[in-house]
């Protein structure tokens, strides 16, 4: 994988969906520079066809109970797709449309519409009529989550809702199918996931951490709320639940037993089984990597996998439940056109005496005897995890002469809930420091000439962080929408943004704590950089306002410090358009290679 081209281009696989017979598979196949196309596998033979000609929204297709079409999200409208590959508008959007589910009866789709101003349950009733407004208020307009889920008898619909509260309410709720009856069904834990109803409809499980917990990220444990008035109860509670914010990530066995869900540990993600009525839990998916999605057929008989590894990109599996031999359903890896070595696990000693985990990747042919440029590579989202899967840039990179050290700094989620609670309240200490001895590791091999530091969102948060603290030690650094300023990048982020760092700060804003704010900052010490710094922002990025960069940039600028800052029109948080991929990789790379 040494041409730009075979980066950005290896295709993935997404967001499965069973048939109502479990003979089919409608999955989304990410096609760069085309789009997720809606496509369908025969679970037996595995033919696969794609359904509709226009690329769809990155949501889960949902099966109408007959089996004779999903429902998909194409821009703000709401489309049913027939098998024969025949479209029918079903809801024209004026606002944002997203997460469509079918009823039980196939009646009416229920999903998510921004059209009376906020992020509300709607349904449509499949054979004509005028679209009907079920919940009010339910979340703002800036809160990307949330799929409406069925209850099995189709008289309730269960949601998650913020609108009690800013900081700390995600509560789940239900409305009757005819949107005359609302309960609160959750207070005092925060939710991080869909509902997911038992097939007697009496319980929902979910994915959520208490009020007084850290918010653990892919660390979370499953919960059992009653369905209606009645309690709310761990039923995990050592953590290492993973979630998945489009409608998936958990499943009922059918005999309700059975609770399946995602499952992380030291980076390889997996399907757990836990007894639903308490007990231990076992390894369901016990392959080597990360499970980033699944569903489970309606009989239970066979788990539908999108699986990926450091050598393969995200694939179409399909595993009994009863245990055995996954069988692969797609081919995305053969566009990758060489095999790829794993990188090494390794542990290095960090300032305190504790290991942090990391993923080496060595050029080809590596010599010991040879000087290679070094880097260190810092994971997005804090509290999440590097994890053990397709990451094709520090492939790429590897290919291109790097050594490139990925680390799994204090607070990523798969190590246990105290390595995880030691980012707490501490943003850019302990972990910039975790940052800053991976570099002094690499950087005292025999075999590593110049160090840089790279990383996005939080990761580029921590790489300013380090070439403050550690001035001298790297040569060249990224940062890809990063923070600098919490008070500011709180203030202007989206509802996801502004929460996780109140929930990390004591449930306080960052107006109320700010003594604390600016220690989590570096907005006031980047005069202190010596390290040429290339920076990248899209510009409608709402979870790390592009102001964040501009602020960046301009005190670089009026330093002299030497800098090259891009911003990439119509991208969000990361880049999704083919050709600011290539530019970004392409500037990545010249960067490093330049400098180090």
């Amino acid at each position: 994988m040494k041409s730009i081209d075979q980066l950005v281009d290896i295709p993935a696989a997404g967001f499965p969906a069973w048939s109502p017979g479990s003979g089919h598979i409608a999955y989304l196949h990410d096609e760069p520079g085309s789009g997720w196309q809606l496509t369908l596998v025969d679970a037996a033979t595995g033919d696969k066809r794609r359904l509709a000609d226009q690329p769809v929204a990155p949501w889960r297709p949902s099966w109408s109970p007959d089996g004779s079409c999903v429902a998909v999200v194409r821009g703000t409208d709401l489309w049913l797709v027939g098998l024969d590959g025949q479209e029918r508008l079903l809801v024209a959007g004026t606002g944002e449309t997203r997460a469509p589910s079918f009823s039980p009866d196939g009646s009416v789709v229920a999903y998510i519409s921004a059209l009376a101003g906020s992020l509300d349950v709607w349904t449509a009733p499949v054979d004509g009529g005028a679209p009907r407004q079920l919940t009010s208020d339910t979340n703002p307009l800036d809160e990307p989550r949330w799929t409406p889920r069925w209850s099995p008898d189709g008289r309730w619909i269960a949601y998650v809702s913020s609108r009690s509260g800013e900081r700390n309410n995600d509560d789940l709720w239900q409305v009757s199918a005819d949107g005359t009856a609302h309960r609160q069904l959750t207070s005092g834990i925060w939710v991080n996931t869909d509902a997911c109803w038992s097939p007697d409809g009496q319980r929902i499980v979910i994915v959520a951490n208490a009020e007084t917990e850290h918010w653990y990220g892919d660390d979370a444990d499953l919960w059992i709320v009653s369905a209606g008035e009645g309690p709310c109860e761990r039923l995990s509670g050592n953590g290492g639940h993973s979630w998945r914010l489009e409608g998936a990530g958990l499943a009922w066995a059918p005999d309700g037993e059975t609770v399946y869900a995602l499952h992380l540990h030291r980076g390889d993600k997996r399907v757990s089984a836990t007894p639903a009525n308490g007990g231990v839990r076992t390894v369901v998916s016990n392959l080597a990597g990360s499970v980033l999605d699944f569903a489970l057929s309606p009989d239970g008989r066979q788990l539908a996998l999108i699986h990926a590894t450091q050598t393969t990109p995200p694939e179409l599996l399909m595993l009994p439940t009863s245990g055995g031999l996954p069988r692969r359903l797609t081919d995305n890896s053969a566009a990758v056109e060489q095999d790829l070595p794993d990188p090494l696990r390794v542990s290095y000693r960090s300032f305190d005496g504790l290991y942090c985990d990391a993923y080496l990747y060595l050029p080809p042919d590596f010599d010991e005897s040879r000087r290679y440029p070094g880097l260190v590579q810092v994971h997005g989202g804090g509290t999440n995890a590097y994890g053990n899967g397709w990451h094709p840039v520090e492939q790429w990179l590897a290919r291109n002469g790097f050594v490139v050290m990925a680390v799994e700094y204090r607070g990523s989620s798969g190590y246990g809930r105290d390595f995880a609670g030691l980012s707490y309240a501490d943003w850019g200490g302990g972990q910039t420091r975790d940052a800053v001895a991976a570099g002094e590791w690499l950087n005292a091999q025999p075999w590593i000439g110049k160090l840089g530091i790279y990383g996005g969102s939080y990761g580029g948060y921590l790489t300013l962080h380090a070439i403050v603290a550690a001035p001298d030690l790297f040569d060249a650094a990224v940062d890809m929408y990063g923070k600098t300023n919490m008070l500011t990048g709180q203030q202007h982020a989206d509802r996801v943004g502004r929460v996780f760092v109140a929930r990390d700060y004591w449930n306080r804003m960052g107006h109320e704590v700010p003594e604390a704010m600016a220690r989590a900052s570096t907005d006031h010490r980047l005069t202190e950089i010596k390290t040429p710094l290339l920076i990248l922002h899209g510009d409608r990025d709402t979870r790390v306002p592009p102001g964040e960069s501009a602020q960046v940039a301009a005190t670089l600028a009026a330093a002299g410090i030497p800098h090259e800052y891009i911003v990439y029109p119509g991208e969000g948080h990361g880049f999704r358009q083919r050709e600011h991929r290539v530019d970004c990789y392409e500037r990545i790379l010249a960067w490093f290679a330049d400098r180090l």
